[in-house]
């Protein structure tokens, strides 16, 4: 005869196992919770053909229920990793809905390559530009606080600045997410914020492939990345040589904090926890404005370029004398930041009030919202100005000058800020 205390007790044990309550558990087999909770107490059996819906449910076998915890357990199955595996497909199905359909795509699955037709038949010398970004240390704080949104945004945003400051316009998006087993509601949301940002700036979103490791990773936990690609003739990549002495210099807004500034903010939350929740203005919280995703400038900069405006352009990452100025700027030439002219945000008035670091390390280790940096000859900057603001709040804040006492010396700054 079957002892109902044993298979009561292999039943609740690896119920919670598999994380279930009781109730979950009697809805999944559609029976009463007061049903379950018999069982386990051992004052009743389920039917026989009840207890192989059990075992399925449970992802265990009908002899480890019936012979109780006295019999070896089945063999380990990818469920006693923490992953399941059929939801984890499930949702895979979901996002490859979301892939652009375009007929330059020819393939695009989970994690096959993927193929693509590049529009460079009209190229005399086609370059491909390639490119692989990750959120950085800003990511886990997204992650901890539920802005799984907003980091999306944000890395896909950086990407294409990036491919964007050389005048190439991406053609192709990817990206990948490494995972606890996280809930298909959370992946999906993810993947349309990619979608989303795809779709607005008329590139093909190829997917976002997810990698489940729940033995490495806590369910709420994930790594992001995404690949960029674009296309374009070798004549028209800005390189930065027809910048001259005398062109001005256009600082695009931006919200939020760079991934390369949030350790500081790290340090400084962890010395003052209630910072978080602080008002820096009449609608936003310093947390609000601290995850807010940076601005894709790509329309701006398209138009520019078509407009034949553009003599460089800087990406800023972590401070405006900290950029990719460093990389292109002509030899013999320096960008002059008039730092009075920096637009005072919310955000940075209040870390400034702080007080918990003095200004030269926030000048030197944070944006001040500005996050590209247009060169421009000096007679077509209000032309220019007039089609950025289209896009973007902007603001000239420099100029290019010679140098050749520092030659070093690729940024100076001028003046002061007036907080």
């Amino acid at each position: 005869m079957l002892d109902r205390e044993k298979v009561g007790n292999a039943i609740a044990t690896q119920r919670k196992q598999k994380g279930m309550t009781q109730r979950h558990l009697a809805d999944m087999l559609n029976v009463s919770y007061q049903a379950v909770s018999r069982w386990e107490q051992g004052l009743s059996l389920p039917s026989v053909d009840m207890i192989y819906e059990i075992a399925r449910t449970l992802d265990t076998t009908v002899d480890f229920l019936l012979n109780g915890l006295s019999n070896e357990k089945k063999t380990i199955t990818y469920m006693d990793t923490g992953l399941d595996v059929r939801k984890l497909y499930l949702t895979k199905r979901r996002l490859d809905e979301l892939i652009t359909e375009d007929e330059r795509l020819l393939y695009a699955h989970y994690t096959d390559p993927v193929f693509f037709k590049p529009g460079i038949a009209q190229m005399e010398d086609p370059v491909c530009v390639l490119a692989t970004h990750v959120p950085g240390s800003k990511e886990r704080f997204a992650m901890e606080h539920g802005y799984d949104r907003e980091i999306c945004l944000d890395l896909a945003a950086n990407a294409t600045n990036n491919l964007a400051r050389f005048g190439i316009k991406p053609t192709l998006f990817q990206a990948h997410v490494v995972c606890g087993n996280n809930d298909s509601g959370q992946l999906l949301m993810m993947g349309e914020a990619f979608k989303e940002f795809c779709e607005y700036n008329k590139m093909i979103f190829a997917g976002m492939e997810v990698a489940a490791q729940a033995v490495n990773y806590q369910p709420i936990e994930y790594k992001i990345s995404a690949t960029i690609i674009g296309m374009t003739d070798k004549k028209n990549i800005l390189t930065g040589n027809e910048i001259a002495p005398g062109d001005c210099i256009i600082g695009l807004h931006s919200d939020g904090i760079y991934a390369t500034s949030y350790p500081f903010v790290k340090v400084m939350i962890e010395k003052k926890p209630e910072m978080l929740y602080a008002k820096i203005d009449d609608k936003h919280t310093f947390m609000d404005a601290l995850i807010e995703p940076n601005a894709a400038y790509l329309d701006a900069v398209t138009e520019l370029v078509a407009n034949n405006l553009i003599h460089g352009i800087f990406i800023v990452t972590n401070s405006l004398f900290n950029s990719s100025v460093y990389f292109t700027m002509p030899e013999g030439l320096s960008a002059c930041i008039c730092i009075s002219k920096v637009p005072r945000l919310p955000l940075f008035r209040y870390l400034h009030g702080l007080n918990l670091m003095n200004e030269e390390t926030l000048l030197w280790n944070f944006s001040l919202g500005i996050g590209m940096l247009i060169v421009v000859a000096k007679d077509q900057s209000e032309r220019a100005m007039e089609i950025i603001e289209q896009y973007h709040r902007c603001s000239i804040i420099g100029r290019i000058e010679k140098n050749t006492e520092y030659p070093d010396q690729k940024v100076r700054m001028e003046g002061s800020i007036k907080w």
